[in-house]
């Protein structure tokens, strides 16, 4: 499910709030996080009767009418304004704090493939389809309404080719992607939404610091961004707002006997125990490009996939869970989940590569798949 549709529907849930309230097109141009204010520009203030728009966000707000620019004093922000937050830009120049920022030498296009006739999904829905083509890879995944989300990786130069000679295109896709044209998509849609769409960055962040005081917290892709390639971007950020509300806001405010909105210590303690979850999901998720693009290289690796999601599946009592499982299924820490598939992996390879030859691998997954 993408991020849009996501998207959507928290933003419906959060208008049928009685005491929030939503201000669209509205864009944090700087904050002050020692004086607590936030400078917003509303990118499409009309004046009304002749007076210009407020903002009623806040115990005080002043307006720029020249500006269209309004001054909201806070009590407590959460920035989560995405991967090149502002809030967090602020937060570095207020305080010395560990930043680390990274591009993946390719970019990324998005591509809506429609249902069938029917309605239908064109790809198995329950599966994660995968084109891998050495430097290169397209990837479906499905979405709502019997549609699907490809999204095709390569190069940057690659992109600058096709862009500059768009009638290459269909003969790229159908050598690099074969079966996508025109089992999946015609040609014409496929130009046309290479030629439409924007050609992302692929971008990783890390940040030292989740928040400043108690006063801001930073959650979702402000304090971690990864490449999609995991399809844990969202989910991670989702969790960050579970993780930081039910077990240390919401602990600290049962014990406190203050009535402030943020504790005393809960940032500091929030950071200290999700940022090492977060960053490693993002070498986890930048590492997981490498493997889509070679794909399965050869009948022993593909035997062991199909012998891991057997023992999980069949010998439940083995506890053998697969990393991406841990982290796709459940609630577990990243960190804790690689230590745990790292030693899984060593049993595996004991057992396994010592008894067994690989055309007796190749077997034993074929009796369990």
């Amino acid at each position: 499910m993408q991020r849009t549709y996501i998207g959507q529907r928290l933003l419906l849930a959060l208008l049928k709030e009685p005491n929030a309230q939503v201000f669209f097109a509205h864009k944090v141009l700087a904050c002050n996080l020692r004086r607590k204010t936030v400078t917003f520009e509303d990118l499409k203030w009309q004046p009304q009767d002749g007076k210009p728009s407020k903002v009623d966000n806040g115990p005080a707000v002043a307006e720029d009418k020249a500006s269209r620019r309004n001054t909201v004093t806070y009590n407590f922000m959460i920035g989560a304004d995405g991967a090149h937050s502002a809030v967090r830009q602020q937060l570095m120049r207020e305080s010395n704090i560990d930043y680390e920022q990274s591009y993946v030498d390719a970019l990324w296009c998005d591509f809506v493939i429609a249902p069938d006739r029917e309605g239908h999904h064109k790809l198995d829905p329950a599966y994660l389809h995968v084109w891998p083509d050495k430097e290169r890879v397209f990837i479906v995944q499905p979405d709502v309404g019997g549609s699907s989300r490809g999204g095709m990786v390569a190069p940057g130069a690659e992109f600058a080719r096709l862009k500059e000679h768009p009638e290459e295109i269909e003969t790229f896709f159908q050598s690099s992607y074969p079966g996508v044209i025109p089992s999946r998509m015609s040609a014409a849609s496929v130009r046309e939404q290479f030629l439409r769409k924007e050609h992302l960055s692929l971008i990783s962040i890390k940040c030292g610091q989740f928040g400043y005081e108690d006063s801001c917290v930073l959650l979702g892709d402000s304090s971690h961004t990864m490449p999609p390639f995991y399809g844990m971007g969202m989910n991670t950020g989702l969790e960050d707002v579970r993780i930081f509300f039910e077990e240390f806001l919401d602990p600290a405010h049962r014990e406190a006997s203050t009535k402030t909105f943020c504790p005393k210590g809960v940032i500091q303690a929030y950071t200290e125990y999700r940022k090492p979850d977060v960053q490693s999901m993002t070498d986890i998720a930048r590492r997981h490009l490498n493997e889509l693009k070679r794909g399965i290289p050869s009948r022993a690796i593909a035997a062991r996939y199909q012998i891991e999601s057997g023992l999980q599946k069949y010998f439940p009592t083995l506890d053998y869970v697969p990393m991406y499982s841990w982290i796709v299924f459940g609630h577990e820490r990243v960190s804790v989940a690689q230590r745990k598939d790292y030693y899984q992996r060593i049993l595996f390879s004991i057992v396994f590569t010592g008894l067994c030859t690989v055309p007796t691998l190749a077997l034993i997954a074929q009796m369990i798949g």
